[in-house]
């Protein structure tokens, strides 16, 4: 099986079509001798084994976490990619390396690259963040050329196939080869070790995630051999469950749209070997949502203080879903710890157990001074603001948009407050392109005296609410543009206009008295960006858009 070419053109050891052709047994033999090669080939002076962790889940049993997120690429990607690269330069290649990858299997490629003196071309989607192109350049050096194709990893993946068929290159694929697999099954043997060196009971549950199958079809592998009564469970995320599909269905499928949230594991379409793998060795799959991922990543951090990316997660959130027993000795692996720092505050958000809904409506109310925070006082005074958006269109009438957090305990009274004879006329917006993307119109050639500012305040409940009652005993509201950052500090742009100039002045005392924070925006700046065009009776269009029934 081996095509050993010493001039430096592609040699593969294995032949992936042969491989295919093999039964069962053979198929898992032939997995089993790779993997024992793949111990001779991938630990160095620069990566050695990872360790274990453990961590006690609600059910009262004890969870073990294999780290892979701890190794030097933060995921367990060079494992296969090491394995795979060292039997090719075994073999006599000498010639260019190639691969499409978003972010992990990148910086393992380039890892073994580098360590054995061989080229590599990656190609990576246009939206990969800077901070995984840069570790791929680091880890490969001088070795590695890192280019960007198209908006997903399958454009990605298209450019590098015609990019090695054009040059001579061989794909390091990512999970659908026989030397991958193996080398993803050293988690495994490393596994084992661990657990026979505790002298302890034999683990009875195995959550795996599943991408394209590699690492699964590997450990699971070493697993069912070690511990035949195991139960091993495949985890996907929801919405990009193609594995558990594929298997069900009884061959490969490939999913229309899927899900990117967990990005390392979004794949359509498994790959051919693990599909083959899986079908014969996970008991059971299972989906999680990316709610129950977050709530997963912020477990691990309370717990252990460890943070890992989103696919990382899909184990830890599938134990915790599962219905485990305080006897049960479940095991997983931490995948990777390559998130995007952006990611993290998103991820906190839906990492709360029982996240409020968030809610948005539009209120028509009058244009004049002390409306605006008589609607806070008397309609919102018990319910945490999240977002406010709004901008002086007309002298007549205002149409404050107010997002609010709504407790799942807290539905039923929402629901009896809107429709309260009360409450001035409303519409719904949430989900409305225009709150999501903040449009607020805004005429400031109505403003008199105009004072615009961003301003800064402790980030509590009620505590914008209880500026801007201080601030309307001398000001009319014009301009509010805040949303809730997280943070211990929220922000706001907020304009303020006033009958005449002694109130502005006598606004700037009491900010300073307050000690304020705020950051003062001259009006040609204003101008510049917040001013629009509708004309005097704009009010009425927007009047009638709010009566129109959702």
């Amino acid at each position: 099986m081996i095509n050993d070419d010493s001039d430096g053109e592609p040699v593969e050891s294995y032949l992936h079509e042969e491989v295919l052709e093999l039964d069962d047994a053979q198929l898992l033999h032939l997995l089993h001798d790779e993997m024992e090669y793949a111990l001779d080939r991938i630990y160095t002076s620069e990566q050695g084994k990872t360790p274990c962790a453990a961590v006690d889940l609600e059910s009262g049993c004890e969870l073990l976490l294999k780290r892979e997120d701890l190794s030097r690429v933060h995921s367990y990607k060079w494992r296969g990619a090491t394995n795979k690269i060292a039997s090719m330069y075994a073999a006599g290649f000498t010639g260019k390396l190639v691969a499409a990858s978003a972010g992990n299997h990148a910086q393992g490629v380039a890892l073994a690259a580098k360590a054995l003196g061989l080229n590599a071309t990656i190609f990576m989607p246009l939206s990969t963040p800077l901070l995984k192109q840069r570790a791929v350049k680091q880890f490969g050096g001088s070795f590695m050329e890192v280019r960007l194709r198209g908006d997903s990893f399958d454009e990605s993946a298209a450019a590098a196939k015609q990019f090695a068929a054009k040059n001579g290159g061989v794909i390091v694929q990512p999970y659908d080869d026989m030397q991958v697999i193996g080398g993803q099954a050293t988690i495994g043997v490393e596994l084992v070790e661990h657990i026979k060196s505790l002298d302890g009971a034999e683990p009875t549950h195995a959550f795996l995630e599943i991408g394209g199958g590699g690492m699964a079809s590997g450990v699971g592998s070493v697993l069912r051999a070690s511990f035949p009564n195991i139960k091993l469970i495949g985890v996907e995320a929801e919405h990009q469950n193609s594995m558990g599909v594929s298997v069900a269905a009884g061959s490969r499928q490939t999913l229309e749209e899927i899900d990117r949230f967990c990005d390392g594991t979004a794949v359509a379409t498994p790959g051919e070997l693990p599909f083959r793998f899986c079908s014969l060795l996970i008991d059971e799959f299972m989906t999680v949502t990316n709610d129950e991922v977050c709530q997963a990543i912020q477990f691990l951090w309370q717990k252990l203080r460890i943070i890992v990316e989103p696919s990382a997660g899909i184990g830890v959130a599938a134990a915790r879903k599962y219905g485990l027993k305080e006897s049960d000795q479940p095991l997983t692996v931490l995948s990777g710890s390559n998130v995007d720092f952006m990611s993290l505050p998103k991820i906190a958000k839906r990492g709360q157990t029982e996240r409020p809904e968030e809610r948005y409506f539009t209120f028509e109310i009058s244009e004049k001074s002390g409306s605006l925070i008589g609607l806070l006082d008397q309609f919102f005074g018990n319910m945490n603001i999240i977002d406010f958006q709004y901008g002086k269109i007309a002298n007549e009438k205002a149409f404050p948009v107010i997002g609010i957090e709504v407790p799942l305990s807290s539905v039923d009274e929402l629901q009896k407050f809107l429709q309260s004879a009360d409450v001035p006329p409303h519409k719904e917006l949430t989900s409305s392109p225009f709150v999501d993307f903040r449009v607020i119109p805004f005429r400031a050639d109505l403003l008199s005296h105009p004072f615009f500012a961003v301003v800064t305040f402790s980030n509590r409940p009620g505590a914008l609410r209880d500026f801007m009652r201080g601030a309307s005993e001398f000001a009319g509201v014009c301009y509010m543009n805040y949303t809730d950052s997280g943070q211990t500090e929220g922000q706001a742009l907020m304009g303020f206009e006033f009958v005449e100039l002694a109130k502005r002045d006598a606004f700037n005392d009491w900010l300073k008295e307050t000690n304020a924070k705020f950051e003062p925006i001259s009006m040609e700046t204003v101008k510049q960006f917040l001013h629009t065009n509708g004309d005097k009776d704009s009010w009425k269009q927007v009047s009638a858009d709010l009566k129109r029934p959702s």
